[in-house]
């Protein structure tokens, strides 16, 4: 994977929940269900594929819909991961043994390629 500094800092209202900080802005729980829902909805409509064409525009839409789905759910993770109290700890041991004072920029948004070439925003501190 490969981070990827965004060209802009983006900056949100962070809202307290139970598994740290959530930005407003990446609601992954919201964004996989609609990718499900979405998953979901071809399962029940059927499509009629009757040339060569037909089925690699299906299996095209499949695809894209599957590795967005993956692409959001490794950014979930992340996301938990990097807002976890154990990492915050590591991260402020490290800091408190850098020679020079750091500078706190507060939490910023990076974009992370996945593995797919999608590229998913997680906040960092």
């Amino acid at each position: 994977m490969m981070l990827q500094s965004s060209w802009r800092t983006k900056r949100s209202i962070d809202m307290p929940s139970d598994a740290g900080l959530i930005s407003q802005e990446s609601d992954y729980p919201k964004a996989i269900q609609e990718v499900l829902d979405e998953l979901h909805q071809m399962q029940q409509t059927p499509r009629l594929v009757t040339n060569p064409d037909a089925l690699e525009t299906l299996e095209r839409e499949i695809r894209q819909r599957t590795d967005h789905l993956g692409s959001l759910l490794v950014g979930y993770h992340m996301q938990q991961a990097l807002d976890s109290a154990a990492l915050q700890a590591e991260q402020a041991q490290l800091v408190s043994q850098w020679p020079k004072p750091l500078k706190n920029d507060g939490k910023v948004q990076v974009r992370v390629r996945t593995a797919q070439g999608l590229a998913v925003p997680v906040w960092v501190a």
